[in-house]
């Protein structure tokens, strides 16, 4: 007889502080950015700091 296992998708992903994100090694070389683009007494997840980065990044600069 097979054996099924229920994996639980729907697990809230960890979410984060600004300065728990800045002290990451993960964002290192972002630090200066999130930053400005994070806001303190907010929490995050993984993906939206992905997300916020990859939006300002394809931002065009005004002259």
């Amino acid at each position: 007889m097979a054996v099924k296992v229920k994996i639980d998708t729907s697990a809230p992903e960890k979410r984060f502080t600004k300065d728990q994100l800045l002290k990451a090694t993960k964002y290192g070389g972002q630090r200066d950015l999130l930053n400005a683009l994070l806001t303190d007494r907010k929490t995050y997840t993984l993906a939206e700091v992905e997300k916020l980065v990859q939006e300002f990044l394809k931002k065009e600069m005004k002259a």
